[in-house]
């Protein structure tokens, strides 16, 4: 086997490893048939002296597997906390402001719908009001018109009054509440949209 054939197929046994590992070991073993070559040897004896590129890539691939299971040694454990605890201030403000980040962004949302709704929610509490006023004041006025007849006109022309803001602003409540609806879509796309394209800028 010529040593172009040797290093492909080590190559192509290693592909698994990441690219510098790979090209390490092939530089390694390219350097080594160069001294046997140096020495002496045929390419083909000095690559029959490294052995089967097979049982060699085996071998590396066994390697590098146990590196990464390797546990974590007991000082290494000890220095890991160490720095934790006295890079606390640094990475625990670091965290807090993030919090205090994610925090504001959703509170500005949220505020920024409240005020969308804003209108349409005051509107909708007047109508309330004057449904309940008017059912009121009709309902008074039917007992107080017989004991002062002045003062049960009085008290339906409240209730006739009320009943007349309840349909207006009901009215007024249903048109807002029409339109805002779309606000609100078109605003939560947007939203949508800027978070999409601040996410695909941080990829």
């Amino acid at each position: 086997m010529s040593k172009e054939e040797f290093l492909g197929s080590l190559n192509r046994l290693l592909k698994s490893l990441g690219k510098s590992e790979r090209e390490k070991s092939l530089s390694y073993y390219n350097e080594i048939i160069d001294d046997y070559m140096e020495d002496g040897y045929t390419e083909e004896q000095a690559v029959e002296q490294i052995g089967n590129p097979g049982l060699i890539a085996q071998e590396i691939l066994e390697e590098q597997q146990s590196q990464m299971k390797a546990p974590m040694s007991r000082g290494t454990k000890v220095l890991v906390a160490v720095l934790l605890v006295l890079g606390f201030p640094l990475w625990g403000s670091l965290m807090l402001a993030g919090f205090c980040i994610v925090l504001s962004a959703v509170l500005l949302v949220l505020s920024a719908y409240i005020v969308i709704w804003c209108i349409p929610l005051c509107t909708g509490a007047v109508s309330v009001a004057g449904l309940i006023l008017s059912v009121v004041s009709m309902g008074g006025a039917a007992v107080i018109v017989f004991q002062n007849s002045a003062a049960g006109v009085i008290q339906l022309g409240v209730g006739m009054l009320s009943a007349g803001i309840f349909i207006l602003t009901g009215l007024l409540t249903w048109v807002l509440g029409k339109y805002f609806v779309k606000v609100t879509a078109s605003f939560s796309k947007w939203l949508a949209g800027t978070v999409t394209r601040i996410r695909r800028k941080n990829v």
